[in-house]
C-alpha cells in the first residue's frame, strides 16, 4: 500500500492547508465579530446606565448617583466607575499615550479600547460620556475582561482540529477502500502476471472487472501473452528447422571431407591388399609346410585387421553422430585424426607433430564427435595449404583467460589447441570473412566454404572460440580455446 500512503499523505497535507486557511479566515472574522459585539454591548449598557445616572445626579445629587453606580457595578459582570474627562490621570490610566481617544470622548463620542495589564491579561475599557449639567465633562468607564474572548478562540481552534481529524479519517477510509479495491488488488494481479511472463509462463490470463486503465492494461497483457505464445511457437519451429539445417550442413561437410579422405585411403589400402593377395596365392600354388601356411595366415589376418580398422575409422567419421558430451582426453582424439589423415598427409609429404607442455591438463567435457570434425577440417586445410610438403605442429597448453562472451574480468582455465602450418598464410583482407559461410579461397570443387564456419559454430557451442593469425615467418596459425572439465561442470 505504498501508493496509498503517498497519495494519502499529499491529500492530507492539502486538506490541512485548505482547512487551516478557511478556519483562520473564519477565526479572524468570528473574533472581530465577537469583539464588535462586546463593544456594542458595553456602549449600549453604558448609555442605559448614563440616562439613569444623569437623572439621579440632577434630582438627588452626585453622591446618590455614584452610590447607584456602585450598586450597578457590583450586580453585573462589568466594572463600572465614574471618571472626569478633563482629568487625564483618571482616564486611560493603563495607557496615557492614547490622546486621540481622549479627544473623541471629550467631543461626546463613546470610545472602546483594549489594553494589556501588567500581569499580561487584556481588558477592554469603554467610555460613555454623561451630561450631568456641570461645566466639567464626565463619563462612565466600563471595564470587562477578555477571558471570554480567549475561551472563544480556544473553542474555535478545537473545532478546527476536530473537523480536520474527522475529515482526515473519513477521507482516509474512503481512499483506502478505493485504492485497495480499485488499484491495489488489480495491480497485484497484473504484477503477478508480469512476473509469470518473466519466468516464461504465458498460459495464465488476468481478468479485471471494469473499464478503467488497469482493466485495459490487463486486457493488453492478455493479448500480449497470446501474441507471445504464437511468436514463441514460431521461434521454436524456426529454431528446430535451423538446427536440422545446421545438422545437415555439418553432415554434408563431413561427407565432403570423407570424399577427399576416402580417395587417399583407397590408394593406401592397395599395399595391404597386395600383401593379402600375394600370401593367398602362395598358399594356393605352392607346397608349403604347416608353419609357413600359419605365417601366411597370420600376415593376412594382420593386414585384414589393419584395413578393417582404417575402414571402420573412416565410416565412423561419416556417420551422423548423436550429439552427446563426455569427459575425455583431447590429445587421444588428436592422434586419431592424425591416423585418419595419414594417407592424405603422406601423399603430400606432410608430417604431423603433437607437442604437450609439461603439467598441461587436457581433459575436456565436450562433444568429441563434433571436435573431431573441427580438427579434421583444420588439419585438412593445413595439408592443402602446403602442396610442396611441410609439417604441421599441433601443441597443447593451458591458458588463464577471460571468456570471450563475458564482460566480467573473472578469468577461467582453458585448453589451447594451436595448429601451425608452413603454407603461404592468409591474406589480411580475408581475415574478416574467414568464418563466413560459403567463403573459400580454394579452387572450384576443392571446398564448399562451410568448413571453418561450421568449426566456428561447434567451438562456440562447446564454450570456446577460435583465433587466427599468420606466423612470423610463414604459414597460418589457428588457436582453438576450450574450457576445462572443472569450469564446464
Amino acid at each position: 500500500m505504498k501508493l496509498f500512503y503517498h497519495l494519502y499523505g499529499y491529500l492530507l497535507l492539502g486538506m490541512i492547508a485548505l482547512i487551516g486557511i478557511d478556519e483562520y479566515l473564519n477565526f479572524q472574522a468570528e473574533v472581530e465579530q465577537y469583539e464588535a459585539d462586546m463593544i456594542s454591548n458595553a456602549i449600549q449598557n453604558g448609555k442605559s446606565i448614563s440616562g439613569m445616572i444623569s437623572h439621579t445626579w440632577a434630582k438627588d445629587g452626585k453622591d446618590k448617583a455614584l452610590e447607584l453606580l456602585d450598586d450597578a457595578s457590583q450586580s453585573g459582570t462589568m466594572q463600572i466607575r465614574w471618571v472626569w474627562l478633563d482629568t487625564p490621570s483618571e482616564v486611560f490610566s493603563a495607557s496615557p499615550s492614547t490622546k486621540s481617544h481622549l479627544a473623541k470622548a471629550l467631543n461626546g463620542e463613546s470610545v472602546s479600547i483594549k489594553l494589556q495589564q501588567q500581569d499580561g491579561s487584556h481588558l477592554r475599557y469603554t467610555y460613555v460620556p454623561v451630561d450631568v449639567g456641570t461645566s466639567r465633562k464626565g463619563a462612565l468607564e466600563l471595564s470587562e475582561t477578555l477571558l471570554s474572548l480567549k475561551e472563544f478562540s480556544q473553542k474555535m481552534i478545537i473545532r478546527a482540529l476536530t473537523i480536520t481529524a474527522l475529515l482526515a479519517l473519513i477521507c482516509g477510509l474512503i481512499l483506502y477502500f478505493f485504492i485497495d479495491r480499485k488499484i491495489r488488488i488489480p495491480l497485484t494481479n497484473v504484477m503477478a502476471q508480469a512476473k509469470r511472463i518473466g519466468r516464461g509462463d504465458l498460459s495464465t490470463n488476468t481478468t479485471i472487472i471494469g473499464n478503467d486503465e488497469l482493466a485495459e492494461m490487463a486486457e493488453t497483457m492478455n493479448n500480449m501473452c497470446s501474441r507471445l505464445v504464437i511468436a514463441k511457437e514460431k521461434i521454436n519451429f524456426e529454431y528446430d528447422a535451423r538446427l536440422k539445417t545446421l545438422k545437415q550442413l555439418r553432415h554434408t561437410e563431413r561427407l565432403s571431407s570423407f570424399g577427399v579422405i576416402a580417395a587417399e585411403i583407397a590408394h593406401e589400402l592397395g599395399t595391404p591388399l597386395n600383401v593379402v593377395d600375394g600370401r593367398a596365392k602362395m598358399i594356393m600354388t605352392e607346397d608349403l609346410e604347416m608353419a609357413d601356411i600359419k605365417d601366411c595366415a597370420t600376415i593376412i589376418k594382420s593386414q585384414a585387421e589393419k584395413m578393417t580398422g582404417t575402414i571402420r575409422q573412416l565410416l565412423d567419421f561419416t556417420r551422423n553422430p548423436i550429439q552427446k558430451k563426455s569427459t575425455e582426453d583431447i590429445g587421444f582424439h588428436i592422434k586419431q585424426v592424425f591416423q585418419l589423415l595419414y594417407p592424405m598427409a603422406s601423399k603430400q609429404r606432410v608430417s604431423f607433430f603433437l607437442k604437450k607442455e609439461k603439467d598441461t591438463e587436457v581433459t575436456l567435457h565436450a562433444d568429441f564427435s563434433q571436435l573431431q570434425q573441427v580438427l579434421v577440417n583444420l588439419l585438412m586445410n593445413a595439408i592443402q595449404a602446403m602442396p610442396d610438403g611441410g609439417k604441421v605442429d599441433v601443441s597443447l597448453s593451458n591458458e588463464l583467460l577471460p571468456s570471450s562472451t563475458e564482460e566480467s574480468r573473472i578469468k577461467n582455465q582453458y585448453v589451447k589447441i594451436k595448429i601451425e602450418d608452413e603454407g603461404e598464410g592468409i591474406c589480411q583482407e580475408n581475415f574478416k570473412h574467414i568464418f563466413t559461410p560459403f567463403f573459400t579461397t580454394k579452387t572450384v570443387g576443392a571446398g564448399t566454404g562451410l568448413g571453418l564456419s561450421i568449426a566456428h559454430g561447434i567451438i562456440e557451442e562447446n564454450g570456446g572460440w577460435i583465433d587466427i593469425e599468420n606466423n612470423v615467418l610463414h604459414g597460418a596459425c589457428f588457436s582453438v580455446y576450450l574450457p576445462l572439465k572443472e569450469q564446464k561442470e
